[in-house]
């Protein structure tokens, strides 16, 4: 089975969460390289470093992250290089099923899907339905 995407990124700050969102990306053959961070600003400092070689198709994003919550790495996502804004999506993987949060988070146009945790096979279904990745 070959991966959906190529390159992908998880930002979240609780490690049991990285490491359920990393197996579970693993046993469905989401992505060939999948890189974690464990907040917004590690995300947004190597992003912003490595803009022109490995920008990632998919970033997994939690909202609710000490000192530069979610929001804030997508407001800084924004004034990254082209380059990053136009191969990278953004998945908003969060516990808030708060639906202010939900339409802030679509207000940003990189942002193609709002999952709440924990992610589950119906959501990765539907985001290879967005990305018009729907062979098996």
């Amino acid at each position: 089975m070959s991966a959906i995407v190529d390159r992908t990124v998880l930002i979240d700050d609780s490690e049991i969460d990285l490491f359920i969102q990393r197996r579970f990306l693993e046993v469905y053959s989401f992505t060939n390289d999948l890189i974690a961070f464990k907040s917004a600003q590690e995300a947004i400092d190597a992003l912003s470093a490595n803009a022109n070689d490995s920008a990632p198709d998919i970033i997994f994003l939690d909202l609710n992250m000490p000192n530069i919550d979610g929001f804030g790495f997508l407001e800084s996502f924004e004034r990254m290089s082209e380059t990053i804004k136009e191969k990278s999506r953004i998945v908003v993987l969060t516990s808030s099923n708060n639906k202010h949060d939900k339409d802030q988070a679509f207000l940003h146009k990189n942002v193609i899907q709002y999952i709440t945790k924990p992610i589950k096979q119906s959501d990765i279904d539907q985001l290879k339905k967005i990305l018009g990745k729907t062979q098996s």
